[in-house]
């Protein structure tokens, strides 16, 4: 069923390939757009990334296939140049890798210039051959994965309902967790990974690791609180206590967030976390990110004094970061 709707798409592309070289180009150009929260990028990457897709897999014949690859690797280039989050991508990859197949030579201009085209590019990026796997091999993570990078969003989330519906072990468990960040970002996916993963470790420990355990608790516990529950996640954070320290940060945002949220016994967590964040607060490695919570928490658990001292460490970061931005 997975790889069968991922051909299904894939072979689909043949009519983006026609589109493209009828002229009607303007969907997959670079088109430069910017937002808060992901700076500089380019609006048409997921839609060039069908090209470079149905080009690699070979699901139409191409005239002139050299010039077509070479001409949205320049494309994507100026992506590479521009894009706030840098990286190489796996568009860049599959029409480099193409590109070397057709002759282009390693040392060429065209590939000097993607060396330098941000920091990523200049660590990581090489010239080279990556032949595609089968798409008969891909698993229904993986095809899960490229259907949402592709913009085939409404396809990736009924696979994923699919996904869901079998029985999954721990690695299954934990893929829903990465498709649910990273793809479908839909609530119910991040709850059903976060409540699964906690029972099968309450059923079966041995099967976790310390890192693996401390995510089991804090994400069924932080999705407790996502659900306004948090008489519930304090029983969890009560419960584990030391589990959670395994992560010092994360275990005194989490309390503090519970403190914040109204949780009982406000004074016996705040006690809990505050030598962890005494700690790194005398190591400048407290978040600015955490400035509300944690003096919203200080306050309440009536730590006047500790309250203080935050806002003049977050009062001081604020200016380290100011006189370097400026």
């Amino acid at each position: 069923m997975y790889v069968g709707e991922l051909k299904r798409v894939i072979f689909g592309y043949a009519a983006d390939v026609r589109q493209y070289l009828s002229g009607d180009k303007a969907d997959y150009v670079y088109c430069e757009q910017h937002s808060e929260e992901w700076g500089t990028s380019d609006k048409n990457y997921a839609r060039r990334m069908r090209l470079c897709y149905a080009l690699y897999y070979n699901v139409c014949e191409v005239p002139d296939k050299a010039a077509l690859v070479r001409e949205l690797f320049e494309e994507e280039l100026k992506d590479r140049e521009t894009n706030s989050f840098q990286g190489i991508g796996d568009n860049l990859e599959m029409l480099t890798s193409m590109l070397v197949e057709l002759g282009e030579p390693l040392k060429s201009e065209l590939f000097v210039r993607t060396k330098n085209a941000n920091f990523d590019c200049a660590c990581g990026y090489e010239p080279r051959v990556i032949k595609p796997v089968p798409l008969d091999e891909f698993t229904p993570y993986e095809c899960i994965y490229t259907l949402s990078d592709l913009g085939e969003t409404e396809c990736a989330c009924r696979l994923t309902d699919e996904f869901k519906s079998g029985e999954l072990n721990l690695k299954g468990l934990k893929q829903v967790k990465s498709i649910a960040k990273w793809h479908t970002k839909r609530p119910g996916d991040k709850e059903y990974a976060a409540t699964k993963i906690y029972e099968l470790f309450q059923k079966s420990p041995e099967m976790f690791d310390e890192q693996d355990v401390f995510y089991a608790v804090y994400d069924y516990a932080e999705t407790l609180l996502e659900k306004s529950e948090t008489a519930n996640a304090l029983s969890v954070f009560n419960e584990h206590k030391e589990r959670l320290s395994w992560n010092k940060r994360s275990f005194y945002t989490l309390g503090a967030r519970l403190i914040e949220d109204g949780a009982d016994t406000s004074e016996r967590i705040w006690a809990d976390i505050l030598p962890h964040i005494n700690t790194d607060m005398k190591n400048g490695m407290v978040a600015p990110a955490n400035r509300d919570v944690l003096l919203a928490a200080a306050e309440r658990a009536g730590d006047t004094r500790t309250a203080k001292k935050l806002r003049k460490y977050f009062d001081k970061k604020e200016k380290e970061r100011q006189k370097i931005f400026k």
